[in-house]
Parts: structure tokens; sequence; C-alpha cells
């Protein structure tokens, strides 16, 4: 048996995060701050621990909202925990912007130091309105005082795995006129600069592009990759950032749809409705081979919901197109998506047009679908249209287990509204699978405009397909426009 050697014994107790309170005081905060500075811990993980650390005491009132302001370090801290719509921290969460809003007579160049340098500052918010640094060390911080520090380049809170980056919360709430200079701030240069200004420049540069990549997202920001001073790079992490709303996917679509990384970005956006996709889609129709390899990349990341949603999206006037994408689709999409696009597909035209598209793909009358087999067989539309539809009476069985008993709709999604308020059904398949939405009202459900996934529930995954419904509700009230105008909750 190897025996650790004690260097790596001692990496390995520093790496552990300390003991999290059950009532958390703003000494505790500062132990556990002190401790990670004199460790190598993931910035990532130490961000995370000190957020929720904070966000447990100013719940239970262990944490004043004065000590949020003046003690709690980095201020990034504070500044995220503005995004959480808490009862228990409304408190906590106007002390910071009043603490915030007192630097605003300075006018945009305070609002241009607190966005650039959020991120940046280890001190307290109280300090970074002052713009005083503060010491590493604080009073009271005994259990960091007792250690040896170790070498660490002071750095900002890891803004890859955190949800709300403290950049973003900042920029939404600076006065639309300082907010707007600021973007512009990191595209425009006086003659003749000095290397100072060309760095402060590029640094601007690059922590708008990763601001515009991340969220919460505000109009001025959207708006800032659409101007004159916006480029190509702006509006690619704009189509690409899951918080983007439909509306902006759909604008960049409009003024932009001949840019490849564009379309790319919004063919496997990970929460686009199935129209602004489908809108995407369309400018591969003229090559089978493009869209069925953007289909296989768009199924891999995303899963068969996309598919379905944008083929639900789809007018009866479009009947061409869904046929061309559901033969596009090939193997890339599995038996009961497939099954759900051909009920649409038959609904949309007829009956043949589906055997057509199956017997193509199977290549033989033994290898096609039986549904679809059984229904060329009886040569109408009814066994096919019935495979989809039938079973809802057992639909309650097939997915009670994992997704409630409202018509596979979890609890977070019947609370939200889902929509039109007409959530996803399920119906029984041939296998013993089942498809969440194929109820009677399935081409009516919220798919078509994003406000619900279409999900394909196998055996034994209804878990995981609960968990992506809960998160597509959660995510549906973070992109529209009204948030896109007023981000902080």
């Amino acid at each position: 048996m190897t025996v650790p050697a004690p260097d790596d014994r001692r990496r390995a107790l520093t790496d552990r995060p300390p003991t999290f309170p059950s009532h958390p005081t703003i000494d505790d905060y500062e132990r556990s701050a002190a401790y990670f500075r004199t460790t190598r811990a993931d910035p990532a993980k130490e961000f995370g621990y000190l957020r929720e650390l904070a966000m447990a005491g100013c719940r239970l009132g262990t944490i004043r909202p004065a000590d949020l302001v003046r003690r709690v370090r980095p201020a990034a801290v504070p500044v995220t925990m503005l995004m959480e719509a808490d009862p228990d921290l409304a408190g906590a969460s106007a002390a910071v912007v009043r603490a915030i809003l007192r630097g605003d007579g300075a006018g945009p160049r305070y609002w241009a130091r607190m966005i650039g340098d959020i991120e940046k500052w280890r001190g307290s918010l109280a300090a970074l309105v002052k713009g005083r640094a503060e010491p590493e060390e604080r009073r009271g911080a005994a259990f960091g005082a007792r250690r040896r520090p170790a070498r660490r380049e002071p750095a900002g809170p890891a803004v890859e795995g955190q949800r709300w980056r403290a950049a973003n919360v900042m920029l939404a709430l600076a006065p639309p006129l300082a907010a707007r200079a600021f973007l512009a701030s990191g595209a425009t240069i006086r003659t003749n600069p000095t290397d100072g200004e060309l760095t402060t420049l590029r640094e601007r540069a690059e922590l708008i592009l990763g601001m515009t990549a991340h969220a919460p997202l505000c109009r001025e920001l959207a708006e800032h990759a659409f101007g004159s001073l916006g480029d190509l790079a702006l509006r690619v992490r704009l189509a690409a950032n899951p918080f983007t709303p439909d509306s902006v996917l759909a604008r960049l679509l409009d003024q932009y749809g001949t840019e490849p990384e564009i379309l790319d970005a919004i063919r496997v956006h990970e929460y686009a409705g199935g129209a602004v996709r489908r809108q995407a889609f369309l400018a591969l129709l003229d090559d089978p081979r493009a869209v069925g390899q953007a289909l296989q990349r768009l199924v891999t990341l995303r899963g068969d919901a996309p598919f379905l949603a944008m083929v639900d999206a789809a007018s009866e006037q479009d009947v061409a197109w869904v046929r061309a994408v559901v033969r596009s689709a090939g193997p890339a999409v599995g038996d009961e998506a497939r099954l759900a696009a051909y009920v649409r597909l038959a609904e949309m035209s007829a009956a043949e047009v589906v055997w057509a598209v199956e017997l193509e793909r199977a290549g033989s009358l033994e290898r096609m679908m039986p549904q679809v087999r059984e229904s060329m067989l009886a040569g109408t539309a009814d066994a096919l249209l019935a495979a989809g539809a039938a079973g809802a009476a057992g639909a309650a069985g097939a997915a009670g287990a994992g997704t409630g008993a409202a018509g596979g709709v979890s609890s977070a999604a019947r609370a939200d509204g889902g929509g039109a308020g007409t959530g996803p059904g399920t119906a029984a398949v041939p296998g013993g699978a089942a498809i969440v939405g194929l109820d009677e009202s399935w081409r009516r459900r919220p798919g078509a405009s994003g406000a619900l996934p279409f999900v394909p529930v196998r055996p034994g995954d209804t878990a995981r397909a609960r968990r992506a419904e809960d998160a597509a509700v959660e995510m549906q009230r973070w992109r529209t426009d009204a948030v896109l105008d007023d981000p902080i909750p």
C-alpha cells in the first residue's frame, strides 16, 4: 500500500472546505473566507461555498444586511445574491442596492469602474463603492491568521459554473446611459493611445464579450450586439446564450441570418422554441445531407425534444418542410420521436407520405416501424394516428412513477402554468415506452412557442425527464422580453 507523502496529505486537507455551520454568522463567514485565501481551493468551489454561506446567514438573520455590505468578501457575493427572488433575502438585497446607488452621483465613470472591477475585487462591497482597497486579513479572522498564507494571486470569483455573473448584475443595475457608455468604451479609443490604455481597452472588450455569453442579460447588452459597435463574436455569443429570449434569436436570424456561426448556434440552442429553431434550419433546406448532419448534432447535444418542437411549430402550409426534415432525420432521432413526427406529418398531409418516408428509411416492408406498417397494410392513417393518440387512458400509469399524475408534467411545471394551460400529456406506444405530449391536444402543447420542451421519456428515465422539464420551466422565467428590460427580481 502506497503511503501518501506529507505534502499530498497536507494538500488533501486544504482542499476540503470547512464544515458548513447550521446558523452561519459573519464571524463564520470571515473564518471561511480566510481559510480559502490560505489554500489552493478551486475558485469556483470557493465562490459557491461563500455565496451559499452568506445566503444561509441572511435567510436566518444571523448575518445582518450591514455586515453583508461591509464585511462579506469578495463583493461579487452580495451582488450576485440580488438575483435570488427569495422574500427572506429582501432586506439584504435592499441594503446591497442602497450601497451601490450611493455612488450613482458620480455618473458613468463610477458605473464603468463598478462593472469593470466587481469580478476582480477581493474586498467588501462598501470598499468597492468607495474605491478603497482593503487589507487581505481582517480582524476576527483568527483561523486564517494562524496559518501561513499560501502564494496565490488575488483573483475574482470563477465565472464558469456560476449561473449569475457579477459584472452582468452590475450592468443591469446601471442607468441605461451609463450602461451604454460602458459598452461603447470597449470598442472606442483615442488617437495615439498609451500601452496602458490599449491594455484597458483589450480587457474591457474581453469582459463585454464574456458578459454577452452569461446572465443576467439586460436590454442594453443585447442591443449593443446589434449596434454599430457590435461584431460577429458578440452576436455569436448572444445567439448561444441559454438566457437569450426567442425574440432576440429571431432578430438575429432576420438581420444576420447569413452568418453560419449564428445559424449553428441557434440550431443547437439549449432552450430555443420550435419556431425560431425551425427558422435556423430553413437555410439548409436545399441540402438534405447538411440537414441530417445538423439534426444529428442537435439530437446528440439536446435530445429529441427540440426536433419534435420544430415539427410541432410548423404550420399546415409547411408540410413540404416537415416532410424534408423528417426524412433527413434518419437514424438521428429515436423511435418514439420518429413516431411522433410521423403522426404530425400524417395529420398535415396524408398517410401515403408517411409510408413513403418510412419505407425509404427502412429499406424494406419488414424493417418498417410496426405502427407505420400496420397503417400501410390497412390502407388508412387510422392505425398510425391511433398509435400516437391511443393509450391516453393509461397515460398516468406510464408517466406517474416519475412525473406525477397531471399528464406527465412535474409539480414545478404545473405551478408555473407552463404556457396556455395545457401541459404535455403522455401516451403509451408499443414497446413499453411513453411519449410525453401525445394526447388529444398534443399539437397545442406549449412546445411550439418554447414554453415547455417536448420530451420523449424512455423506460426508467422519468426522473431525468422530470428534471429537464423543471429546468426548462425555470429557464422560461428568464427568457422573456420583460426580464430583458428588468433583469433584477
